[in-house]
């Protein structure tokens, strides 16, 4: 062994063993893999849309209306095995990764976007079963000592005997991913760059859970969107007979029509969340391709208590209708699901991590 394996087990590790080292997210992947859904029962939205159709189309925006998102979010990571730990009879994984939060702001001219390297945040992670007996700060000072790339050193929890310890360990580099995320959202919010002409929007849904050690004010959302490019035509929103599909609802929508906003919760947030087409749908392939879901937290009273105001949301999908061209067309699988800003925020994060290999090289 040689790298950082090799410091690893001078300081102690000795039950350290190599293994082939294999990235663990290209092995994984499934068709709706952005996919998070919670349980939407009832529309949440002020006045409430024809019942019939559940439908609207979004009224297009009034030249000269300068555009409200100003800011993108994309987190990722890349996540690997590097070697196995045999600890109290247990054969566990050593899992490690690259972390990354990317924020691109639009252009004074209003067409281009940039990265605000300020708000950007990227780590090394690796994560270690939480039955090392060891202190992960004397390792990471041993590290450093001995001209080691800088790593964030994190415990993954084994007690939980359904899960397998390998997915543990991602989780693990996941939830350090996410508080980058919420990291970086509070900076935009703390320094007043979020207001309701400049919007955020996280690619993803929004999931951020309280966290001990971590930050996290709701009211810094206020301004926030998430965006999924993906989701499970399966979820069922309603209950008992009006129960239906969400890919039922969602794939007769036409070009520019949203549904209507259902409320689903994330522990006592209330959150709401519709579907936008975003292309027009006899040039899809696909029936669900082009349909984005969009979910904004409930802040204020009315809001929580009767509903997103339905000129607000008009509003809102409008303008993330407009920002689906330029497309990456070819250049992404899920092009059609994609607005421009966010695939562009993206392509920065994942050309900022090291490649795979040279990753794996550092162990």
């Amino acid at each position: 062994m040689s790298g950082l394996l090799s410091v690893i087990r001078q300081a102690g590790f000795e039950r350290i063993l190599p293994c082939e080292r294999v990235s663990l997210d290209y092995d994984r992947f499934f068709e709706y893999q952005d996919s998070n859904e919670h349980q939407a029962e009832e529309p949440f939205e002020r006045p409430p849309l024809d019942a019939a159709s559940n439908k609207r189309s979004v009224p297009a925006i009034p030249s000269g209306i300068p555009p409200i998102l100003q800011y993108f979010l994309d987190g990722s990571r890349r996540t690997y095995k590097v070697a196995d730990v045999i600890l109290d009879g247990r054969y566990l994984p050593l899992v490690a990764g690259q972390v990354g939060v990317a924020v691109v702001r639009r252009c004074r001219d209003g067409r281009a976007v940039e990265p605000v390297k300020e708000f950007c945040r990227f780590e090394n992670v690796l994560a270690f079963p939480d039955r090392v007996k060891a202190d992960l700060e004397t390792l990471k000072d041993r590290l450093n000592r001995a001209g080691m790339p800088e790593f964030r050193l994190v415990y993954y929890e084994v007690s939980k005997q359904d899960r397998d310890p390998v997915d543990l360990g991602v989780a693990a580099i996941m939830k350090r991913m996410q508080d980058l995320e919420v990291d970086a959202i509070a900076c935009l919010a703390d320094g007043r760059h979020l207001r309701n002409d400049a919007l955020l929007v996280v690619d993803g849904p929004l999931r951020f859970k309280e966290m001990r050690g971590r930050r996290f004010d709701i009211v810094q959302f206020r301004n926030v969107l998430g965006l999924s490019k993906s989701f499970r035509p399966s979820f069922t929103i309603g209950k008992g007979r009006r129960r239906i599909d969400v890919g039922a609802i969602t794939s007769g929508l036409d070009f520019g029509e949203r549904t209507t906003v259902f409320k689903t919760m994330e522990d006592d947030k209330s959150i709401g969340m519709w579907y936008l087409r975003i292309r027009p749908r006899q040039m899809m392939s696909n029936p669900l391709d082009g349909i984005i879901k969009i979910e904004c937290y409930a802040i204020d009273q009315e809001d929580r208590e009767d509903g997103f105001d339905s000129d607000k949301v008009n509003v809102i999908s409008a303008h993330l209708l407009q920002e689906r061209n330029v497309t990456p067309f070819k250049a992404d699988s899920r092009w059609a699901n994609h607005i421009y800003p966010v695939y562009l925020a993206e392509k920065y994060l994942k050309s900022s991590f090291m490649s795979d290999t040279r990753f794996k090289a550092l162990f």
